[in-house]
């Protein structure tokens, strides 16, 4: 299954934007120093790279009428789903990884930063392609899975910030520091973002969502923010695969 899917995204032309996107997001950051440039970097794609996994992502996941097909073959439904699901990962990674590299070379990062860049945008690529298949596997309907992930990569990497904050401030004479802990947690992107720019010592002010995030859930380091953030791609992944295999029955 898994290249059959694999297949399908590679043969899209669209799939050629993510080996584009990371050279052409280094030439903002051109000469701002190497932390810059790489926290930079990686906030430019956290804004760029979600919609475009999620259109390459949930047509094929959610297709019905494919499944329909596909499920007649001698493959149960559970390893099935999970199948796709790694071959759209492949296809998306094959052209992501060199698309990295050639934005490090472009920003002229050191190793250990260059390191950093490729597990950084590996990091998203998991978390993405894992919530696509789970919305993919709630629905089975393209449209819908497609309006709630765009939703929701609005929500998470555009409204994010100022919606936090302005929870923070309104809860401030509130005992709700649990639930502000929550909405922290919800969005491991933006923890991986102050953990790399905390473990590089990046000269760029963590923010109002990097104060925080150090004061309810202490100092997190890149491998923490990254480790939390490849998690919940997998178990998003996995839930889908269990969804899926439920509503195949």
């Amino acid at each position: 299954m898994s290249p059959l899917f694999f297949k399908e995204v590679t043969r899209n032309p669209w799939t050629f934007g993510l080996f584009l996107l990371p050279p052409l997001l280094s030439l903002g950051f051109l000469g701002r120093g190497e932390g810059v440039g790489l926290v930079g970097l990686y906030s430019g794609l956290l804004l760029l790279l979600p919609p475009l996994v999620l259109a390459l992502a949930v047509p094929l996941l959610a297709s019905r009428e494919e499944w329909a097909f596909l499920l007649g073959l001698p493959l149960g439904a559970f390893r099935g789903f999970g199948e796709g699901i790694l071959g759209v990962f492949l296809g998306l990674f094959l052209p992501l990884l060199p698309g990295l590299l050639l934005g490090a070379g472009v920003l002229g990062l050191s190793g250990r930063a260059t390191l950093w860049l490729l597990l950084s945008g590996v990091g998203i690529l998991v978390f993405w392609v894992g919530l696509a298949a789970f919305l993919a596997a709630l629905f089975l309907d393209e449209r819908r899975a497609l309006g709630l992930g765009f939703g929701l990569f609005g929500l998470l990497n555009v409204l994010y910030g100022p919606l936090v904050v302005a929870l923070a401030v309104r809860l401030r004479e509130y005992p709700l520091e649990g639930f502000l802990t929550l909405a922290l947690l919800l969005n491991p992107q933006e923890i991986h973002r102050v953990g790399l720019l905390s473990g590089l010592k990046a000269p760029v002010l963590t923010g109002p969502i990097g104060y925080l995030v150090a004061e309810r859930l202490g100092e997190v380091g890149p491998w923490l923010g990254l480790f939390y953030l490849v998690f919940l791609g997998v178990f998003l992944a996995f839930l889908g695969s269990l969804i899926f295999a439920r509503r195949d029955r």
